[in-house]
């Protein structure tokens, strides 16, 4: 029980390892012209779901990494 109280850093590091490169293609979808508002939809939702998934882990922010 004692482990489920404390903060799993190292999924916290993985993840804000896949949101900063996420946050960067998503950065890079929206300046490509041939982009399609579908994809830059799909790709936000996929980072406010790993963003959701890092709250989960206890971290309180990526600077605690």
């Amino acid at each position: 029980m004692h482990s489920v109280l404390r903060p799993n850093y190292r999924r916290a590091r993985a993840l804000a390892l896949e949101i900063e490169a996420l946050r960067e293609t998503l950065e890079f979808a929206k300046g490509v012209p041939g982009a399609t508002a579908s994809e830059i939809e799909d790709l936000t939702a996929e980072l406010q779901h790993l963003e959701r998934e890092f709250s989960l882990t206890g971290v309180t922010s990526e600077y605690d990494l």
